[in-house]
C-alpha cells in the first residue's frame, strides 16, 4: 500500500511545503525537516486545520488500515512538535484536542507521549478510547496493538501478549488486512516469553525460528536445494519433539517453504504434496492467513500444469 505524503491533497504553497516536509521526514533528513519547519512556521500554524485533519479522500484508508497509514500520521505529529519548539504551540494542543470523528485524535497524542517514554499516560489515553465502546473491530485491534507495543517496550511480556492476542482475534474477526502482521507480532512475543523463561520448549522454539530463518534466506537467494536440506533436517528435529511443543506451530510454514522451493525447482508433484501439508497444518491450528496463502499457492501450482 503506497502511503500518500502529507500535503498530497493540498494545493498551493502550503501543499508544496507539506510534501517537502513529508519527504524529508521519511528520508530521515532531520536538518532539512527542521529548516522547512522554521521557514514555513507561521503559515503552518495559521493553516493547521488543513493538515491536522484527515482528508475526506483518505478517511476510508485510515479506517481500514491505520497501521499502514502511520507514516502520514507521524509526519503531522512531528511538524506539530517542531512548531511547538518554535513558539507555535497551537497545533500540538490541537492534536489532543478533539475534532469529533477524526481517527487521528487520541492516537496522535498517545504516540507523542510514547515517543517521550510516557507510556502510562499514553496507555491511559488508549484505554479511554477503548472505554468509549467502539464498534469497529479493526480500530479496536489497532488500539490493542499499540498497548501491546508499549507493554513490550516496558518488558511486560505477559501484558503485551494479552493485548496482542486481543488484537489478533479482532483482526481475524473483522477480516482486516493487518491480520498477518498481528499474527507475526503475537508469535514474536510468545517466542520472546518462552525464551526468557529458559524452558526446554523455549530453547526449541528459538532454535526452530533460527533454522527457518536460515532456510528462508537460502530460498531468497534461489538456493532451493540447500534450503530444502535445511528444512528436512529441521523436520526430523520437530518429529522428535513432544506433542504440544510450541515449536510445532511452525510445521505449516516449514511445509509451505518446502512446497515453494520444489515449485521453483520444477518439481510440481512434490510442490503440491508439501503445500497440501502446509494447508492442513494451518487448518488444524486455525491460521486463516496461512490457509489463504497456501490455497492460493495450490491453485498456482495447478494452473502451471
Amino acid at each position: 500500500m503506497k502511503v500518500p505524503h502529507l500535503g498530497e491533497l493540498v494545493e498551493g504553497e502550503l501543499g508544496r511545503a507539506l510534501r517537502a516536509l513529508s519527504v524529508a521526514d521519511r528520508d530521515g533528513d532531520h536538518a532539512g525537516f527542521s529548516a522547512l519547519c522554521r521557514r514555513h512556521a507561521a503559515e503552518l500554524d495559521a493553516d493547521r486545520n488543513v493538515w491536522l485533519t484527515v482528508p475526506r479522500e483518505l478517511r476510508e484508508s485510515f479506517r481500514s488500515n491505520m497501521e499502514a497509514m502511520r507514516p502520514f500520521m507521524l509526519t503531522a505529529q512531528r511538524i506539530a512538535r517542531a512548531l511547538d519548539g518554535l513558539g507555535y504551540p497551537a497545533a500540538l494542543r490541537q492534536l489532543s484536542g478533539a475534532e469529533p470523528g477524526n481517527p487521528m485524535e487520541k492516537l496522535h497524542e498517545a504516540e507523542v507521549l510514547a515517543e517521550d517514554g510516557e507510556f502510562d499516560a499514553a496507555d491511559a489515553l488508549l484505554r479511554e478510547e477503548l472505554g468509549e465502546g467502539l464498534a469497529d473491530d479493526s480500530w479496536v485491534a489497532l488500539i490493542h496493538s499499540r498497548l501491546a507495543t508499549h507493554a513490550a517496550m516496558r518488558n511486560d511480556l505477559d501484558t503485551a501478549i494479552e493485548h496482542a492476542c486481543r488484537a489478533h482475534d479482532l483482526a481475524r474477526r473483522s477480516g482486516h488486512r493487518g491480520v498477518a502482521r498481528a499474527a507475526e507480532v503475537l508469535d514474536d512475543l510468545l517466542t520472546a516469553r518462552e525464551i526468557r523463561r529458559g524452558t526446554t520448549d523455549g530453547r526449541r522454539l528459538g532454535a526452530c525460528r533460527e533454522a527457518l530463518t536460515h532456510a528462508q534466506r537460502l530460498s531468497d537467494r534461489a538456493l532451493f536445494v540447500e534450503s530444502n536440506r535445511a528444512l528436512l533436517r529441521l523436520l526430523d528435529e520437530l518429529d522428535a519433539y513432544p506433542e504440544g511443543s510450541s515449536a510445532l506451530r511452525y510445521l505449516g510454514k516449514l511445509s509451505g517453504l518446502l512446497g515453494m522451493n520444489h515449485f521453483h525447482l520444477g518439481n510440481r508433484d512434490e510442490a503440491r504434496e508439501w503445500t497440501r501439508k502446509a494447508l492442513h497444518e494451518c487448518r488444524l491450528r486455525g491460521d486463516r492467513v496461512g490457509e489463504e496463502v497456501y490455497a492460493a499457492n495450490l491453485k498456482e501450482i495447478d494452473r502451471r500444469e
